[in-house]
């Protein structure tokens, strides 16, 4: 399977699927959640796919949302649709399959949300998280419901509201990454990693994943403060400041 911004191999009962972007640093558009979603969709039904890894091509895993594109709002609204089935977001963490994130570099935002949705996180030593939803006028919905679980609530409030950005060593203290392994062993790291699991029954697997995340939710508050953060106009300040190079004015009616 080939599509534009998302690349699929499938390899020992293995799908890898890559964000496609460099030039962009695997920003995230609209288009690449859509092939994203295929993608899963394909792996999902496939029986011999036993697990997903998901990376990125070139030397980010990815920058986040695609604040050049100006169907980036309509990318961000589309991932909290669960009725409709268009959520990619929702189809990752509902997927029955283990996923494992390969962060290869940067990940960020929306990115590193998506890394952080994966069942297993192995960074490389040149990775770099950052929840920075914030700095752009925006919240990191689904970092909002699951950072807390994975790193502690006060670590979490710390990185979302700070924006900073961390290091995979970093990352590793607390929590938030699985392992950090030298950037040329990666991949080789993770399949390794990716056969191990397949060698557990599927069933067991299946059941295991569902009864760990069990306890994942609040996905309508999250929504709810998203669409709050929309409509209060910080968002197209976030995304006008980032692309001319400078600090954004932020509303103070929303203070």
């Amino acid at each position: 399977m080939y599509a534009k911004d998302i690349l699929y191999e499938k390899k020992d009962s293995v799908a890898v699927m890559k964000f496609n972007r460099p030039e962009k640093k695997n920003a995230l558009s609209l288009e690449l959640i859509e092939d994203l979603r295929g993608a899963l969709e394909k792996a999902d039904s496939d029986d011999d796919v036993r697990v997903v890894v998901i990376t990125g091509v070139g030397d980010s895993f990815s920058s986040g949302a695609d604040l050049s594109d100006p169907r980036t709002l309509n990318m961000i609204e589309q991932e909290f649709e669960v009725s409709s089935g268009r959520s990619t977001m929702i189809k990752l963490i509902d997927l029955e399959k283990p996923t494992i994130a390969a962060v290869n570099g940067h990940a960020l935002g929306h990115g590193a949300e998506y890394a952080l949705m994966c069942d297993i996180i192995i960074a490389s030593d040149r990775a770099i998280f950052g929840f920075i939803g914030p700095r752009r006028g925006m919240t990191c919905p689904y970092a909002m419901i699951r950072l807390a679980d994975e790193i502690g609530r006060a670590k979490a409030k710390e990185l979302i509201l700070t924006c900073d950005r961390i290091s995979a060593e970093e990352a590793l203290r607390i929590g938030l990454v699985n392992r950090v392994v030298p950037h040329e062993e990666l991949m080789d790291v993770v399949f390794e990693l990716a056969l191990k699991i397949k060698r557990s029954a599927p069933l067991a697997v299946k059941l295991t994943k569902k009864a760990i995340n069990r306890g994942l939710g609040g996905y309508e508050h999250s929504k709810m403060a998203l669409e709050e953060a929309i409509n209060g106009g910080d968002m197209i300040e976030g995304a006008m400041a980032f692309m001319e190079r400078r600090e954004p004015i932020w509303d103070k009616r929303n203070r």
